[in-house]
């Protein structure tokens, strides 16, 4: 009973130091914008939807905070961003939301003809060449439309930055679009990451910019930052090795995975 006793209040100490540790969690959140000729004469005069999609990143830049988040972790954000036609124009190396909503003038749209892949693939050179650890986001908004893939593909492109941990999130400009070039963008499950997200849109024949895309992206991140900067225990002590497990069946998610996914699509 007093080995049983002293377990328990063991027990208690070290679970009270873990809820008291504040876990610092970085964010780097990246925006890929297309500003291509397709983008660009979509709406009157030309170049009109790239300011929108300007102001629509400033509007989510301004809409996140560094935070200390249930009492558990301190989220901090860092953002970036390129935009891109056949080339790709960094516009923004990561740094603070304020400066990176200064960056943004430096946008003009580019132009001639789409190639998402080799965007994608920028992207994530960018996004992991320093090698920083932290969670990594990154938002596309294009049309799904190409005008040639010259670095492998929407698909290879976008399934090598999700090697890297990125997750990406694809966004219309409009709704003039190619679906299935969106849903490649983001791989799965698109019902998280693509879900009909979009900066423009036409209601009672007047455009609108969906400020409701930038809340359920960013409810997204938080649930994911959540789900990767938290352990199921603080304090785990290496005890003698174990037998020699039957080998596993491959699954796409795991269990705990699998709740996050229930999570998130409860929000969307």
């Amino acid at each position: 009973m007093f080995t049983k006793n002293i377990c328990n209040l063991f027990t208690f100490l070290l679970a009270s130091s873990c809820s008291a540790t504040i876990i610092d969690c970085p964010i780097k959140l990246f925006f890929t914008i297309d500003t291509s000729e397709t983008i660009a004469l979509q709406e009157s005069p030309p170049g009109s939807l790239v300011e929108s999609i300007k102001e629509f990143m400033k509007i989510f830049a301004q809409n996140l905070e560094n935070e200390e988040y249930r009492g558990q972790i301190q989220i901090t954000w860092s953002l970036g961003g390129l935009h891109f036609s056949q080339k790709q124009v960094l516009f923004s190396q990561f740094t603070t939301k304020q400066s990176f909503i200064r960056n943004l003038s430096q946008i003009k749209y580019l132009g001639k003809g789409t190639y998402i892949d080799c965007a994608l693939t920028n992207m994530t050179h960018e996004m992991t060449y320093s090698g920083t650890q932290a969670v990594l986001f990154s938002v596309v908004i294009t049309d799904g439309h190409v005008t040639g893939s010259p670095c492998g593909g929407i698909k290879v492109a976008g399934d090598r930055a999700r090697d890297q941990g990125i997750h990406i999130f694809s966004v219309a400009a409009s709704r003039r679009v190619n679906e299935l070039g969106m849903r490649e963008i983001v791989g799965s499950p698109t019902e998280v990451y693509r879900d009909d997200y979009i900066v423009m849109e036409i209601v009672n024949g007047r455009p609108r910019m969906n400020t409701e895309t930038i809340d359920r992206i960013i409810k997204v991140m938080i649930l994911l930052v959540e789900e990767t900067c938290l352990t199921d225990c603080c304090f785990c002590f290496i005890g003698p090795p174990g037998p020699v497990g039957n080998p596993g069946l491959k699954v796409s998610f795991s269990l705990k995975h699998s709740r996050m996914m229930k999570k998130i699509q409860s929000l969307i």
